[in-house]
């Protein structure tokens, strides 16, 4: 069942999870105080930790109730480390690069500028660095990833400081021309993650025009044709996207600059009717632009 980061009242509706026992019961019958940040922290990891609960995964929803209590109390609660999570050796780039991405933004204004949405990207990336150590639930792993990515482009958004309007000049010097936004393509193998031949190179490619542009942005996303459930293109989508961006970090690019996507056979690149294989359908895309 893929799951979906809701952040709502999750588990066994009829069951009153403080008479259950463990941490998740005591953390329940706190009162949050403290800033509002640590009440939304407080909100967000007692969700986690039903869902987990829920699950019966009783030890991850112990770990999620016991941070819950730490930010109900006001204490200092960051997100986990995944240096410090077993987390497979080809994921390990881009969560440390999406680690330092957060970190960043806990230690600017984030906290006070776009609360709601920094404890969301916290709780979220805890949920990804733990379903990614267990590494078995592809969709679980996926809802986590793009819940953090959600609210970490809204923080991004809600705390860009306006920059001043440049004073006038009488005679101002011709501007170089900045480099545009680009597109690269690759394709891949019917019902497969293993791109064609020349791949790497376009990758490559895509990498190095990254050099192009003082803030960059590189969104990688991947896409299926219509043969399959749309529930299996799904998936299949997202680990294409994470193929790509695996080999391009290999390739040098920085992990902190880049948004993942996955849109499964619902934006085909040559519209077919359903249930057709179509190899310009079954690709990914690298786009480098300015933020």
């Amino acid at each position: 069942m893929k799951k979906v980061i809701t952040f709502a009242v999750l588990g066994v509706a009829s069951v009153t999870l403080a008479a259950c026992g463990g941490k998740l019961g005591e953390a329940e019958m706190m009162s949050a105080s403290g800033s509002a940040f640590s009440q939304a922290l407080y909100n967000d990891y007692i969700a986690l930790s039903k869902g987990e609960y829920g699950e019966g995964d009783y030890t991850d929803a112990d770990r999620f109730a016991v941070k819950a209590m730490t930010a109900a109390s006001g204490d200092d609660v960051g997100p986990y480390n995944p240096g410090e999570w077993s987390i497979p050796a080809d994921r390990v780039a881009v969560m440390t690069g999406a680690h330092g991405r957060l970190v960043a933004a806990l230690n600017g204004t984030g906290k006070d500028k776009a609360t709601t949405q920094l404890a969301r990207a916290q709780t979220s990336f805890d949920c990804w660095v733990q379903e990614q150590e267990e590494n078995f639930q592809p969709a679980h792993i996926a809802a986590c990833r793009d819940a953090f990515i959600a609210a970490m482009n809204d923080v991004d958004k809600m705390t860009m400081v306006a920059k001043a309007a440049p004073a006038p000049a009488p005679a101002p010097a011709p501007k170089p021309m900045m480099a545009e936004a680009k597109t690269w393509e690759v394709l891949f193998n019917f019902d497969s993650t293993t791109m064609l031949p020349g791949s790497e190179g376009k990758i490559k490619e895509a990498t190095a025009y990254v050099a192009n542009f003082k803030r960059p942005r590189v969104t990688i996303a991947g896409y299926t044709d219509s043969s399959g459930s749309a529930e299996y293109n799904a998936t299949l989508s997202e680990l294409r996207t994470e193929a790509v961006t695996n080999l391009a970090v290999d390739n040098g690019l920085d992990p902190k600059n880049v948004i993942l996507r996955s849109y499964g056979e619902d934006r085909l690149s040559v519209p077919t009717k359903d249930g057709v294989k179509n190899q310009s359908n079954r690709r990914a895309t690298i786009t480098v632009e300015s933020k």
